[in-house]
């Protein structure tokens, strides 16, 4: 195709929340150069600088196989953005504080309520609970912040709330995950453009940390972010080599074993799950029978990096 043309969804608002088809996301080539834009977000980013602020490791990639350093790929004339716009809030949200001061933390609810029994009873650790919030009309609390987001249904459901907040204590988005079954299961919503990463307020990333798929499975291990979203690459993250990413355990889910894959190219270290563990996530593990500990000594026991993980990695998928 010449001009070249690509359509996805965009990686850095995520499109709309109505459609899970919808993609607004289009790559076009302009002049020798190829350019993005989201005509959700409005987001323009030439290819290499969507690709600095989506996948900062395959951005390195770009840079190394293009021959050039970080300098020579900005054009001439093109003045560095201030962090500020990198970051800045999404169209129509603007901030009056703190978007929880709106809905209630889960220890302000009556102790029988039923989003308290609803963590209860999925066993979250008690020492996690302050981190959750509970909003009892979530798409009319959303569109308090961002008109217009969500449609509102006349059942305008109840949602638990997990926020994404920065090591500054601010908040920069959050996941709503439903109680019923009808309903989906997790809505994602940005308030800023950044990787979509719960739990920056709490990890230290000077250490060894874990870096898992659903922000729930994270409450229960000492030490560990959420790709809120299930991206499956390390942009946001700080001193990978303290990294250690856990996937599902679903080896018959061909992207979760592609983003496994693509961290362990990279060098990164990853957790593949044992034979003996038959449940899907670190939750369901707690439910069913093992302590936090033992969870994160079974991640210790099973990383793998380089040529051991490709190998396991190989076996793993037939299971």
């Amino acid at each position: 195709m010449n001009p070249y043309k690509a359509n996805f969804r965009c990686p850095i608002c995520g499109d709309s929340q109505k459609s899970k088809t919808l993609c607004r996301g289009w790559l076009i080539e302009k002049d020798t150069t190829a350019m993005f834009h989201c005509f959700n977000c409005g987001q323009s980013h030439p290819l290499w600088r969507l690709l600095k602020l989506t996948d900062v490791a395959l951005y390195n990639d770009y840079v190394i196989d293009s021959k050039f350093d970080k300098m020579s790929l900005r054009a001439p004339h093109e003045k560095p953005k201030a962090l500020e716009t990198l970051t800045a809030p999404v169209p129509n949200f603007k901030r009056t504080g703190s978007p929880l001061l709106k809905i209630k933390r889960l220890g302000q609810l009556a102790a029988d309520h039923p989003a308290r029994a609803y963590v209860n009873k999925r066993k979250i650790p008690t020492k996690a609970h302050h981190r959750l919030y509970y909003a009892p009309k979530f798409n009319s609390w959303v569109n308090s912040l961002i008109p217009d987001k969500l449609s509102t249904p006349e059942r305008d459901l109840p949602r638990l709330i997990l926020p994404m907040i920065d090591a500054s204590g601010q908040v920069f988005g959050f996941q709503g995950r439903a109680f019923d079954k009808l309903s989906i299961r997790y809505i994602t919503i940005m308030l800023e453009d950044r990787a979509k990463l719960f739990g920056l307020d709490q990890v230290d990333f000077n250490k060894k940390y874990y870096v898992v798929e659903g922000p729930i499975d994270s409450l229960f291990l000492s030490n560990a972010v959420a790709m809120a979203g299930a991206d499956g690459n390390a942009t946001g993250l700080e001193n990978l080599d303290n990294a250690v990413f856990v996937f599902d355990n679903e080896p018959r889910n061909k992207e979760i074993v592609t983003r496994m894959e693509k961290m362990i190219d990279r060098g990164y270290k990853v957790c593949i799950w044992p034979s003996k563990i038959t449940v899907k996530d670190i939750n369901d593990m707690v439910l069913s029978g093992l302590t936090t500990a033992e969870v994160e000594l079974i991640i210790d026991q099973n990383t793998y990096t380089g040529l051991s993980g490709r190998l396991t990695l190989a076996e793993w998928r037939r299971c």
